[in-house]
């Protein structure tokens, strides 16, 4: 697949039935997306890398993973049962760079990245795994265990992101020498994808803006430390290990500027393998179009707003048995944050509407009485009216 393929489908509507979709939730598991999130979401998403691209490419990328999936499942297998050929490129690679025995090593969640670890702990060091909080019980129970089996000589410390104490030991790490590892795409830090999305730096991908941190770059600069690049993946059962060109900074570089350099090299390595990615979910949680000061207001004027609130309230006091709340353009909700209107392609704050209260809209044309006998007043008065002020709907007979 090209890194930017191209397609004849259609809109986001276009031939995208509702459908699970495979690894897409945090980094560290792989569980599938609630099928109320449907597949427009993901195409959505996938077009912040492929912007040209349709449903069936999209489609093509998840038929891939299965099979990756599958495959992955049979050579991890393997290696539990004593085949350790998994493991040789790996300490191949590291044994030809000897520069990564210190400094920070970055990589992504691609392919077998739980493996990213082993080759320093083959060799006797003592790696530090920077991660998300919420990654670290998934991805040290996977760890840890096969390292016990494989009787590694060095040990693995882990640090999560925001816990009290983690940066002292990230700067202990690379102070004393020893390699600290991180997940460039996990792509949040102590606030999470909130604070990434509000605090970020913006960064341009093909299809979209999004927001990325720029910590490891600015704690190398400010530690004068070595930036090597290394990412994972599955190549017919085999585990391949690619490789970029260290990056020496310091106090005198642009801490923006070398992050820049990172994402630039993460997002070429997804772009020539997307259905190796594991965290697609990156992308949507760091997309710039849903930080707070961008979600967008509703579209009509002031007067026009508070015409329609009173022919609203008119209509719940006096007629809420004969008029009828129609939903005019598709919606959905996304993550629980945002209300997406993929008619006109805007999105707005969900403002804890729900996926599921939009099935009776979805079923049918229901009267306002209807609505408040199902959602209640507080539901009808709030939501009915704002889905109004949003264009999204209208009162009808």
């Amino acid at each position: 697949m090209t890194s930017h393929p191209h397609s004849g489908g259609g809109p986001l509507s276009d031939r995208l039935p509702r459908s699970a979709a495979p690894r897409s939730g945090e980094p560290g598991r792989r569980p599938a997306v609630p099928a109320a999130e449907s597949l427009a979401w993901d195409l959505w998403n996938f077009r912040a890398l492929f912007p040209e691209a349709g449903a069936a490419e999209l489609l093509a990328v998840k038929r891939e993973q299965d099979a990756i999936l599958a495959r992955e499942r049979e050579a991890l297998a393997r290696l539990w049962s004593g085949d350790q050929d998994l493991l040789s490129p790996g300490r191949a690679f590291l044994a030809a760079r000897p520069e990564m025995a210190g400094g920070i090593t970055v990589s992504l969640h691609t392919g077998p990245y739980q493996l990213l670890a082993e080759p320093w702990l083959a060799a006797g060091f003592d790696p530090l795994i920077l991660l998300n909080r919420a990654a670290l019980p998934r991805f040290r129970d996977a760890v840890a265990p096969l390292s016990r089996r494989l009787r590694h000589p060095g040990r693995v410390d882990w640090a999560a992101v925001g816990d009290p104490g983690f940066m002292r030991a990230v700067v202990t790490a690379v102070r004393d020498g020893r390699p600290v590892l991180a997940y460039l795409d996990g792509n949040s830090g102590d606030d999470g994808a909130a604070g990434t999305r509000e605090h970020g730096l913006r960064y341009a991908l093909p299809g979209r803006e999004i927001m990325v941190r720029t910590g490891l770059a600015r704690l190398a600069c400010r530690l004068r430390c070595p930036l090597h690049r290394a990412a994972l993946r599955w190549e017919d059962g085999a585990v391949v290990w690619d490789g970029a060109a260290s990056l020496t900074v310091g106090p005198g570089d642009d801490p923006d500027a070398v992050a820049r350099a990172l994402f630039d090299w993460a997002f070429a390595v997804i772009g020539l393998r997307p259905a190796q990615w594991q965290y697609w979910a990156m992308l949507r949680d760091s997309s710039a179009c849903f930080t707070a000061a961008r979600l967008e207001q509703p579209p009509l004027p002031p007067a026009l707003r508070g015409d329609s609130r009173q022919a609203f309230a008119a209509c719940c006091t006096h007629a809420p048995r004969t008029a009828r709340l129609v939903l005019e353009h598709r919606i959905e909700i996304w993550g629980r944050e945002v209300l997406a209107d993929l008619t006109t392609d805007r999105f707005y704050p969900a403002a804890g509407l729900s996926e599921d209260d939009l099935g009776i809209l979805r079923d049918g044309q229901p009267t306002l009485q209807e609505l408040r006998d199902h959602h209640g007043d507080a539901w009808l008065q709030f939501h009915g009216l704002r889905l109004c002020l949003l264009g999204a709907a209208r009162l009808g007979v």
